[in-house]
């Protein structure tokens, strides 16, 4: 049994849904153009990334990278 899950970047037409953000468990040391920040779901330690600015000027809802997969999944 798997799971079919389809992830590809947004488009200019796209709106709502979530965008990933790095755990920093996984890349501890980021990059220079990266803020920490906390996932308001979990409130783990994550990276937000200069570009995912282009999808919350969509509507989207940042979540860590763990966060926004269970919920495009689960929806919970």
């Amino acid at each position: 049994m798997g799971i079919n899950v389809k992830i590809e970047p947004r488009k200019a037409t796209d709106r709502g849904g979530y965008a990933c953000m790095p755990l920093k468990k996984n890349i501890p040391q980021g990059r220079p153009d990266w803020e920490l920040t906390s996932c308001p779901i979990c409130g783990r330690e994550c990276w937000r990334q200069p570009l995912i600015e282009r999808a919350l000027s969509q509507g989207a809802l940042a979540l860590c990278t763990e966060c926004a997969i269970r919920k495009g999944i689960t929806g919970k």
